[in-house]
């Protein structure tokens, strides 16, 4: 994949140019080249399709004159459109319909303490709040179901393999160190034995929370010519030992995909069940045995591997949601004739919003009539919606919600808080990605709760697009009014896939990683970069299986022509780290100086915030010496760099030399090596 192929010749794959501009970011995209030799060169490349008998160059032509005068003229006034104001060009990018991408939301697996006198399982009620301590505040995170938290404990685990019970040892809150649940070579009869210690059997239901060693995510595809189906999954069952004999239990929520996946799995549990102990398992006292056993079917690829096994988890999002809200007209000066109204907190959460408006009575005079309400729609615009259409659309950041004119959209009966939200959800930003143990505060209380804990990291979370980031998307999605023509498309437009969670993405046409080599013809490979978590530091964000598939679903439902493949694979990286020889500014603190410098240098690389225009580094973009000497020198307190060296995946390259990148290849920065070789007096 390291040159052009066939299809992709005459498409335009190159990006929105970012140059300086006079906006609070200090940038701006270049939505065209401005010059006059550039508007010359456009028309001449016309002649031949439009004026073929013009074939005089001479300058004494009367057309070329023209051509010459054209592009005089046309110079200034593209220069003005070039030099629009940041905020005037970003009213223009939302007028045609490009949005920048608000907050996501980080989730977060939350384990429960409780202690009720009678040993019986705790209700706990989907919206329960906690909370942990970030860098602008208090994080506050929200359950997203109905937890049944029983006090009962884990007490052992065994997994049977061969027809041997073999029991894993036990740290103080888990197991103590990584396991296959199956065994190295599962078979049917191969499972996982978990025995809980309590006074009292968990019902109606028990929580399980499983983290699962993450293998990189196989390629999802989607579209194009029928594909073979995958070899399914192994059958899992579910069973108690009731004292001698095994009883069935339902699965009421799996969301593990089979233990593929980190995850909760929730089991209706009955509620007679008796203590015992597994056949050929040494004796002991009784416990509660619960068994994960495979029923029919073998894994295809490598066994599953859990790292960690917890009772009473619930999934939750850092997010709170607010209820029975009336909306109130926005105070801006302007007469939006009940258009506009505004909700109390923000930013909200996409698809969250649920709004409620009173139905206009009519010539019910004397309210004789019951009052009724309908709910409305969130929408992205409103063009193409007609005057009957109850929608409206929702600034995240502001918390505005605009409705229809009558035209476009209805509109809104006139009355006082006859607009209401029955709910939403405000929160998100990278301050919910916090590290394990970091959520510990309880923010409702409830009887028996005695604590709360998050036993793994939390992923996800993302903060609202930078102004800048959402000009220079939204040049490329002008450029592709909603459908993908140049391979660039596919990536532009896979940030916009619905639950999925996408930093960065970058369409390679015929690329299929599972056919590495030969460019494959109605194939598009779209690498996918999600966003980097606050716990992630040492590793390079890697996307999962989930948004793979809710990229290349979306892709191809949405914008992807008719019999192309859209094949979705995790970026592929190379670790990078810069060794360098510094001169350092005496007057200065050294620590800091190269605190300072080594910030700027793995910012330089980095994935997302990378690159010469801060928009990430390039995909196959070559590592050159004399930019990160530039970087470093710009440092205050650096004053020289007598030698930099680059290590590319463990190895040293000869210094003050460019190192070339595989092509659709990313860099991910290490700490760098700054080395002080003296002071200048």
């Amino acid at each position: 994949m390291s040159g052009a192929v066939w299809w992709e010749r005459d498409a335009r794959t190159e990006e929105g140019r970012i140059v300086p501009g006079p906006g609070p970011s200090g940038v701006q995209p270049e939505l065209t080249d401005a010059t006059r030799e550039a508007v010359r060169a456009a028309v001449r490349g016309r002649i031949a399709g439009y004026t073929p008998d013009w074939t005089n160059p001479d300058r004494q032509d009367a057309g070329v004159a023209l051509v010459r005068l054209f592009g005089t003229q046309a110079e200034p006034v593209l220069t003005r459109a070039n030099r629009l104001p940041e905020k005037a060009l970003a009213e223009h990018l939302a007028t045609a319909g490009v949005r920048r991408r608000p907050a996501g939301a980080a989730a977060v697996l939350l384990e429960f303490t409780v202690n009720p006198p009678d040993g019986a399982s705790v209700l706990i009620p989907a919206g329960f709040q906690a909370s942990a301590a970030g860098p602008d505040g208090q994080v506050v995170y929200e359950t997203d179901e109905d937890l049944y938290a029983t006090p009962a404990t884990l007490g052992a685990l065994a997994v049977r393999e061969d027809g041997t019970l073999q029991p894993l040892p036990l740290g103080a809150s888990g197991p103590g160190r990584p396991f296959a649940p199956f065994g190295r070579d599962p078979r049917p009869g191969d499972g996982l034995w978990i025995g809980l210690a309590g006074t009292a059997g968990p019902h109606p239901r028990l929580s399980l929370g499983f983290e699962v060693v993450a293998a990189p995510p196989a390629p999802v595809s989607s579209g194009g010519p029928t594909a073979t189906p995958p070899s399914p999954a192994p059958l899992l069952r579910w069973d108690v030992l009731d004292g001698a004999g095994f009883t069935p239990v339902e699965v009421e929520r799996d969301e593990t995909g089979g233990l593929r996946t980190s995850g909760t799995v929730e089991l209706r549990v009955p509620r007679s069940w008796a203590p015992g102990n597994p056949p050929g398992a040494p004796a002991r006292p009784p416990l509660r045995w619960l068994r994960l056993q495979i029923a029919h079917g073998s894994f295809t690829g490598p066994p599953p591997v859990l790292s960690g096994l917890r009772l009473n988890t619930a999934a939750a999002t850092a997010a709170r949601t607010i209820r029975d809200e009336p909306l109130l007209p926005v105070q801006d000066g302007t007469a939006a004739g009940g258009r506009r109204l505004t909700l109390s907190q923000v930013p909200v959460l996409p698809g969250t919003l649920v709004i409620e408006v009173d139905d206009d009575p009519g010539a019910d005079v004397f309210g004789t009539t019951a009052a009724t309400a309908s709910r409305w729609h969130e929408a992205e615009s409103l063009a193409a919606y007609g005057a009957d259409d109850r929608v409206f659309t929702v600034d995240h950041e502001t918390g505005e919600v605009t409705f229809g004119d009558g035209v476009h959209g209805a509109a809104v009966p006139a009355g006082f808080r006859n607009v209401r939200a029955v709910r939403y959800r405000v929160g998100g930003g990278d301050d919910g990605a916090v590290r394990a143990g970091a959520v510990n505060g309880v923010v409702t209380a409830l009887p028996y709760v005695t604590g709360v804990a998050n036993p793994f990291p939390a992923p996800g979370g993302s903060d609202a697009e930078p102004d800048e980031e959402a000009m220079r998307r939204g040049v490329g999605e002008l450029r592709a009014r909603g459908r993908a023509v140049a391979p660039s498309d596919y990536g532009l437009m896979a940030v916009r896939a619905p639950g999925a969670s996408v930093a960065r993405a970058h369409g390679v046409p015929g690329l299929h990683p599972d056919y590495p080599g030969a460019p494959i013809p109605g194939v598009v490979g779209v690498l996918v970069v999600p966003p980097a978590g606050n716990d992630s530091a040492d590793d390079p964000p890697v996307p999962t299986a989930a948004t793979l598939r809710a990229v290349a679903d979306y892709l191809t439902r949405e914008v992807a022509p008719v019999a192309v493949t859209v094949v979705a694979a995790p970026a592929r990286y190379r670790r990078v780290a810069v060794e360098a020889w510094v001169t350092l500014d005496p007057d200065q603190d050294r620590a800091a100086v190269l605190a300072r410098a080594g910030d700027a240098v793995t910012t330089y690389l980095d994935p997302l915030r990378g690159g010469e225009n801060g928009a990430g580094w390039p995909f196959g973009g070559a590592l050159r010496h004399t930019p990160l000497v530039r970087r470093l020198l710009a440092v205050d307190g650096v004053l020289a760099v007598s030698q930099l060296a680059l290590v590319v995946d463990g190895v040293r390259r000869t210094p003050c030399t460019d190192h070339e990148i595989e092509p659709n290849t990313l860099v991910w920065p290490e700490r760098p090596l700054l080395i002080p070789v003296g002071d200048r007096p």
